[in-house]
């Protein structure tokens, strides 16, 4: 029988003299219930033990003893069964292992999550995450500001629905969240918002097809003079011919410079042309600030100014792109509010990096850019307007004229039109250098042919950026020569990122911006960013599969062989196994009957192949009663990505001491 099995046995005696009987039984393994029986009867229950040996003494007796002192004995040789190919393992469950750590149970398969693949439209980690975000290359004359935002922090405010989609709450053809980021809104009336900031510098109002407005302070002069136009005769933002259209038009550009004492295009707050809205909540912006702001300047140049003087933060370095933004970043905090103590005074290596801290497992993350560039409108070229409202046959009937932009990581956030119109916005190849010279109407001369696209297709990142991305702070991230592409539906907004992970370094991944309206060249190399997480590697370990508590010392036995047999499964691109597969005989320490789990088992590593395979080991070497399993998984990447769908596991005793 199995160990812990239970056998009823029994004897009947009589003795021809007649003189009574009596019964005594004797065990040398295993456990024995009290006899029962009458003058000619006795039976007992016998517990198996975990082991016996084979060819001993049998290990139950019972002796009968009439009113003489003559006595007989009856030997039960019994045996106890030991089934190395039964399996132990439950199926998986939640609950069911003594430690899950990064790793996730998914309809019953055991994966490592990679926490380098949330898509640039919906960046939201299963598990809180420390995050932090690396400055790469800037790749454009504009200046920028990049930071970001929770998506439940706007739906609370009420800009964005349940499924992330834009409010427009006051009816007036402008989504909220583009209304207050430009305090469009009226002062009074119907459709009346709170003014996003401080105080308001500028109170002009305008009538845009039978609505009011206030002219946004971002587009406006220092003088606040009037810079709308009603009826404007422009190309039109749709994609096809770009034939004249009436339409309206709301701001004015900037002057080629701006003095550092010009108020002209700013809402005040924080940083004088960030959208106050956009700015951590702080006294400056009527702590009305919803963003976190992450690197103030993208400025990486030989010069130090910032474009037409806009930037958010004076440019401090002319060194050359050297990966380090031109200014004092750690200066500031994750959020972009100054520090009173800075950790580390200067521009220093330690500046391409801003540790976020811990993202919230279950938030969604959007990015967003903040761009200071001219204001132009020629839609052949791929430039336009941002859309302030459309008609219901898409044709823009609001355009804004500013020289602030902003662009979200959620694509159906942006105001600008895709003037092209094409499901593949752009597609690049990822591992060739990016050249000026390579674009679309020159067929791709010189380019990089792609034998899985069967075409020559442009580079996407810059020289610098990839040598720079093969350095160890970035992680020795290279890019095999593959295809990256973005993609949009009809009539949706132009997209402006493009989220790459890295295929080679776990917990890397790229967010590249197109920070010109209407997609421009569509290279989305303007801005480069690495985002960086901290990956584990995943272990699971099952809890004791003994059916009963027990230890050597007391039972006289041990796990002499365990057989595991896993269905496993990963790409074939991963350079070694990412599955580590042991097993151990003392998972528990157990005394008394009672047990508590052992921290450090003596683990027997396990040689398995890829897929289905299995292995039978010999662990009499560490005696044990409390045998377990465990498994080790590699991180997750682009190239090997491992799961567990079941693991089968045996085992057998054998005495202690044969």
């Amino acid at each position: 029988m199995e160990a812990g099995g239970v056998s009823r046995l029994g004897l009947q005696a009589e003795d021809p003299q007649g003189s009574p009987l009596t019964f005594s039984w004797s065990v040398t393994a295993g456990s024995l219930s009290t006899p029962l029986g009458n003058a000619t009867t006795s039976r007992a229950n016998w517990t198996a033990p975990l082991c016996l040996a084979s060819g001993g003494t049998p290990p139950v007796q019972a002796t009968v003893t009439n009113g003489l002192g003559l006595s007989s004995t009856a030997a039960f040789d019994l045996g106890v069964l030991q089934d190395l190919g039964k399996n132990r393992q439950p199926a998986f469950s939640a609950q069911g292992f003594e430690q899950f750590d990064s790793v996730t149970l998914v309809d019953g398969r055991i994966t490592v999550p990679d926490p380098a693949r949330p898509p640039s439209e919906s960046i939201v980690f299963p598990e809180d995450q420390q995050l932090s975000v690396m400055f790469v290359q800037k790749d454009s004359i504009a200046s920028h500001a990049v930071g970001y935002l929770y998506v439940d922090d706007l739906q609370r405010k009420g800009y964005v629905d349940a499924v992330g989609e834009l409010v427009d709450a006051n009816a007036n053809g402008i989504a909220d969240l583009h209304e207050d980021l430009y305090n469009l809104a009226p002062t009074t009336g119907a459709q009346a918002r709170p003014y996003i900031g401080a105080a308001r510098r500028c109170t002009r109002p305008f009538s845009s097809r039978g609505f009011l407005f206030n002219q946004p302070e971002l587009a406006l002069d220092a003088n606040c003079a009037n810079a709308f136009t009603a009826g404007v005769d422009l190309p039109d933002a749709r994609p096809g011919n770009h034939f004249q259209v009436s339409t309206d038009v709301i701001g004015r550009d900037a002057p080629t410079t701006l003095s550092t004492s010009n108020t002209g295009f700013s809402d005040g707050g924080l940083f004088a042309r960030i959208p106050n809205l956009l700015e951590p909540a702080a006294p400056a912006n009527g702590d009305k600030g919803l963003g976190q702001l992450v690197f103030l300047l993208t400025d990486d140049d030989w010069e130090r100014t910032t474009h037409r003087n806009m930037g958010t933060v004076p440019d401090a370095d002319n060194y050359g792109s050297d990966g380090i933004p031109d200014y004092d970043v750690s200066a500031y905090d994750a959020r972009g509010l100054r520090r009173s103590t800075n950790p580390d005074p200067g521009l220093t290596l330690a500046d391409r990096r801003v540790d976020l801290g811990r993202i919230q497992g279950g938030r969604e993350l959007v990015f967003f850019l903040v761009v200071n560039i001219e204001a132009v409108h020629d839609p052949e070229n791929s430039l336009v307007h941002p859309c302030l409202r459309k008609a219901a046959n898409g044709q823009c009937t609001l355009h804004l004229k500013s020289p602030i932009s902003v662009f979200f990581s959620k694509s159906r956030w942006n105001m600008d039109q895709d003037p092209v119109g094409q499901y593949q916005v752009t597609a690049r190849a990822n591992g060739c250098e990016y050249s000026e010279a390579c674009y679309a109407p020159s067929g791709y001369p010189d380019g990089c042919y792609l034998p899985s696209q069967g075409r020559r297709l442009c580079g996407w990142l810059p020289e610098e950026a990839l040598e720079r991305l093969l350095e160890p702070d970035y992680g020795n991230n290279h890019f095999p020569n593959g295809l990256v592409e973005v993609t949009t539906e009809p009539g949706a907004p132009m997209p402006h990122v493009l989220s790459h992970p890295s295929l080679v370094t776990p917990g890397r991944w790229l967010i590249a911006f197109e920070d010109l309206n209407g997609g421009g060249d569509r290279d989305y190399n303007d801005v480069i960013l690495q985002l960086v997480s901290p990956v584990s590697t995943g272990v699971v370990r099952s809890p004791s599969l003994a059916a009963r508590p027990s230890s050597p010392e007391e039972t006289g036995c041990t796990v002499s062989r365990m057989r595991l047999r896993k269905d496993d499964g990963y790409f074939p691109g991963c350079d070694t196994a990412p599955i580590q597969y042991a097993v151990a005989t003392d998972c528990r320490v157990c005394w008394g009957g009672a047990c508590l789990p052992n921290p450090t088992p003596t683990w027997h590593p396990l040689t398995l192949r890829y897929g289905y395979d299995e292995a039978v080991i010999d662990v009499s070497s560490t005696p044990g009663t409390q045998p377990c399993w465990k498994a080790v998984l590699a991180p997750a990447n682009g190239f090997c990505t491992s799961s567990i769908t079941r693991v089968d596991v045996g085992y057998e005793y054998a005495p202690l001491n044969p």
